[in-house]
């Protein structure tokens, strides 16, 4: 990148698919980059111009900053691409209002030429003009040839591959300006968090579940994350919790999160003196109960697992079955019908597995070595009214002991023991 380098151009897909409501999914993505940044220590303005949300970037900014604040705005839900631009107005394009200055166009083609310099001698490069704003009066491939021309005449770049190129020189031409860009950068996709309700998501140590999280923040939910703990976790040791770790990492793209560490020890211990079969069902029904308690005490709208059909024993369709009837709220499933390696690709994608596949006891794996394959709804709330006759109190002393770490955009903002109360979705407004 080059210091005439004046905008960050994020390009967004199906929010502009929203018909009626697509001012109030853009004004959502809109406030998301702008907390995102602000998260950052970046001040910029965010703004927008028909189907294109931007940033200004002031003049001198470090180069550091600026790879900051590409990198917090590639991790918003919405953006689809996030293109570092310089940018020119219609007025500086159009010096006399009708003849466009194409000298201009070809110096900013040969500034970024010169920022990338090729590697290799047999490096190919390629000019793609895109001539959104039909009353420029040259032709596409007519600009194009004399852009790459410049290019080659420059003397760095001197090979040409319209199909492939190991580089590609745009120029994007609205009505609002010029945009010369030599790179993008990709990004999530989807909804921006917020426009699509809020969640609790079941996080556990593993690979599974902080995909099916980020999934539901891909399309648009705000989220808290419960995750289960044989002991109770103390506050000082929160910054070398694995789990904290990952809720952490999610939370670059959920933004505002609250992570509950909920020890599991009152579950157990009514469970030793009334031994029962189905012992990891048993454990994941609880498991519902308590997220769906979050849930309502924080307006949640369902609850988020990272089941994958079939993937282990307690993940059949007779277990998944039994599992959802245990709550009234629905229980989405984003991994159901994916297999363990498109799961990990997406993992190692988000950046959650090198966290994922650190040593761990995950707390199912702790209650049951032979989970049964098949169990019904009917013959485990029968055992849970012998095994627990105080269902409700088993919850409220599960949570009177819930850890709960306040996050923001990576960043543990505060961590208390208070009981879960009522709260407000966790997004930007």
């Amino acid at each position: 990148m080059h210091p005439g380098i004046n905008r960050i151009l994020i390009n967004y897909g199906e929010i502009a698919l929203k018909g009626r409501n697509y001012s109030r999914f853009k004004s959502r993505l809109i406030n998301n980059i702008r907390h995102r940044l602000s998260r950052a220590g970046i001040d910029w303005r965010v703004a927008s111009h028909h189907d294109r949300v931007f940033v200004e970037i002031p003049e001198g900014t470090p180069q550091e900053v600026l790879e900051r604040a590409l990198g917090a705005a590639s991790e918003v839900p919405g953006a689809v691409w996030v293109t570092p631009v310089t940018w020119r107005a219609t007025e500086q394009l159009y010096p006399d209002g009708t003849t466009p200055d194409c000298d201009l166009i070809e110096s900013l083609v040969l500034t970024e030429g010169q920022a990338r310099e090729p590697g290799r001698v047999d490096e190919s490069f390629a000019i793609r003009v895109n001539r959104a704003d039909k009353r420029f009066p040259v032709r596409t491939t007519e600009l194009e040839r004399q852009l790459g021309a410049a290019i080659i005449a420059q003397g760095k770049w001197q090979r040409v591959n319209l199909d492939e190129p190991d580089q590609a020189f745009a120029v994007d031409i609205y009505p609002e300006g010029v945009y010369v860009r030599s790179e993008r950068r990709r990004g999530p996709g989807g909804l921006p968090v917020g426009s699509s309700g809020h969640v609790v998501s079941l996080l556990s140590g593993g690979i599974d579940s902080p995909v099916a999280s980020w999934l539901l923040a891909r399309r648009g939910c705000s989220m808290d994350f419960v995750h289960f703990t044989a002991h109770r976790v103390s506050e000082d040791s929160v910054h070398d919790n694995k789990v904290i770790g990952l809720a952490r990492h999610l939370s670059r793209y959920s933004l505002r999160s609250r992570l509950y560490l909920v020890p599991y020890v009152h579950f157990d211990a009514a469970l030793m003196t009334r031994p029962a079969s189905y012992e990891l069902m048993l454990f994941r029904r609880f498991m519902a109960r308590i997220a769906q308690r979050l849930a309502h005490c924080n307006d949640a709208s369902a609850l988020v697992t990272g089941d994958s059909l079939g993937q282990v024993a307690s993940q059949t369709l007779e277990n998944i079955a039994t599992h959802s009837s245990s709550v009234s709220m629905p229980v989405l499933r984003p991994l159901i019908g994916l297999d363990k390696q498109e799961i990990v690709s997406l993992a190692r994608r988000i950046g959650t597995y090198e966290t994922s596949i650190e040593p761990y006891k995950d707390c199912c794996a702790l209650i049951s070595r032979n989970p049964r394959t098949r169990s019904h709804h009917g013959t485990l709330s029968r055992i849970e009214r012998r095994v627990f006759p105080d269902y409700t109190g088993l919850i409220d002393a599960s949570l009177a002991d819930a850890l709960c770490v306040e996050l923001d955009s990576g960043e543990i903002v505060s961590v208390t023991d208070t009981p879960p109360v009522a709260r407000e979705n966790g997004v930007a407004e």
